[in-house]
Parts: C-alpha cells; structure tokens; sequence
C-alpha cells in the first residue's frame, strides 16, 4: 500500500504536460478550422488550399489535413470550378436549422397566444432536448382553474403527450432505445413505463395527428398535442393545451384538439 501511495503523485505529475499538451493541440486545431470556414464566408467565393495557407500563416501540411477532415464531413466541398473550396452541405443544413428554431420561437409565440386566447388555457410549445421533453415558450391560461408550467422545464417523454409525438419519427430500434434509457415513472404512476405499450401509442398518436394524455403527470389534469413538423414531414415541435380534468371530457376535449390541430398546422406551414 505504501508503495502505491507514493507512485501515484509520479505518475500525474508525467501525464499532466502531456494531457496540457492534448488539450492545447485539440483547441488549436478547432481554432484553425474554423478559421477556414470564416475565411470562406468572408471572401463568399471558393477559396485554395495555398490560399488557405497564405491567408492564415499556418504549415501547409496542417492546411491540408484540416481541409480533409472537414470534407470528409461535408463541411468543405469542391466548387466545381478549377480546384477551388466552398462552404459544404453540413454548413447549409445546420443554417437551416438555425433558421427554423428562430423561426420557431417567433412564429410559435404568436401563434401560441392566438391558441391561447381561443381556448382560455395555457398552451405550450415544446421541442426534444437531450432525448427529454423540453417546454420552450408557454402562453399561461386565463381561466380562473388553471395548469402552471415553467418555460425551460424537462421531462422524459412518456410523462407528456406532446413528449411521445416528438420522438414519433424514430425507427423502431431507435425509438426502443431512447425510451429504453429515458423512460421513469411519472410522479403519478400513471404514465406508461412499458416500452413496447410505449411505442405503440406514440405510432398510433403520429397516425392520427393528435396525441392526449390525462392524470398521467399531474393529478386531476391533462392535455392534448399536435406535431409541428418540418418541409421534410419530420416533427420539430409539438403544441399543447394543458387544462383541468373537468374542461377535457367531450364535447370541449374535442374542441381542444381540433384548435390545437389547426394551430399545428398553421405553424408547420410558415416553418415550410
């Protein structure tokens, strides 16, 4: 035992330099490449490697090693005219992506106030973040009995209806592993725990273009969802109304889903 205790501060004080050294070439290296990518959208024009390499004084061989691994990653992209670079498909698809969640959270305050005023109830919009149900923006009700809930908040998925429609575009197996690591008990109990029972409602939920939930999270209180989705048909989003067990019985649960339906609709359609 005494002899281990006093190996142990030799062998840290050897790595460390080398761990430093790690750290500082990794950092370096993210550095330099995103300095090519800045550069290209600078100039907006397809760029060479010797350019690369006069523009940003870095060793040549190193130029060429980044520029290979961001083509491989589709970040980089031949021009097609001469042996010049441009900006890749990764590039555009993550500009899009951008886009569309600032395009979600204006276009989906707007739109979840008008829900909001229609029914009287608090709606929310929310998105996957991590493999949870996160709530992004909330428009509270103005009933006098109403749900509360935080902006930010995170959930597992098989607590909320709007949680199961934004994994509802997930393969099988994919699916069974998100729900397998992710899946706990809802702080009622009642919320479906069991992974197959789990996915076969989250398909039959993505089919009718609805899902609800009631008493699975909150006691004497549900709601109903919808899919926001993409040009692609890929859900992004999901809209909910969270009411008391009272206003969710038929004819006003039927109500909610048709408002909260055309909402869905209306939103996927400015994100498209």
């Amino acid at each position: 035992m005494a002899t281990s205790v006093k190996q142990n501060p030799k062998i840290k004080v050897d790595a460390a330099p080398e761990a430093a050294d790690d750290e500082s070439t990794g950092s370096r290296s993210v550095r330099r490449a995103l300095d090519i990518l800045e550069l290209m959208l600078q100039r907006g024009e397809p760029i060479t490697v010797a350019q690369i390499v006069a523009e940003l004084s870095i060793p040549k061989s190193t130029a060429y090693e980044l520029v290979r691994t961001l083509s491989e990653g589709d970040y980089l992209a031949p021009s097609g005219r001469g042996s010049g670079l441009f900006l890749g498909r990764k590039l555009f698809e993550l500009g899009m992506a951008y886009r569309s969640h600032v395009d979600l959270l204006k276009d989906g305050a707007r739109i979840a106030e008008q829900l909001r005023d229609e029914t009287g109830e608090t709606v929310q919009l929310s998105v996957l973040d991590n493999d949870l149900m996160m709530v992004l923006l909330k428009e509270e009700g103005v009933r006098p009995l109403r749900i509360i809930s935080q902006v930010g908040s995170r959930v597992p998925v098989n607590w909320a209806a709007a949680g199961r429609l934004l994994v509802s575009d997930l393969d099988d197996k994919a699916l069974a592993d998100l729900l397998g690591a992710t899946v706990r008990p809802s702080p009622t109990g009642r919320a479906a725990t069991d992974v197959k029972k789990l996915m076969s409602q989250i398909r039959k939920f993505r089919r009718q273009g609805y899902a609800t939930e009631l008493n699975e999270t909150n006691e004497h209180a549900g709601c109903v969802a919808a899919p926001v989705v993409d040009a692609a048909g890929r859900c992004i989003a999901a809209l909910s109304v969270v009411a008391p067990e009272p206003r969710l019985n038929k004819p006003n649960r039927d109500y909610l889903i048709e408002r909260v339906m055309n909402a869905a609709e209306k939103l996927s359609r400015r994100l498209g």
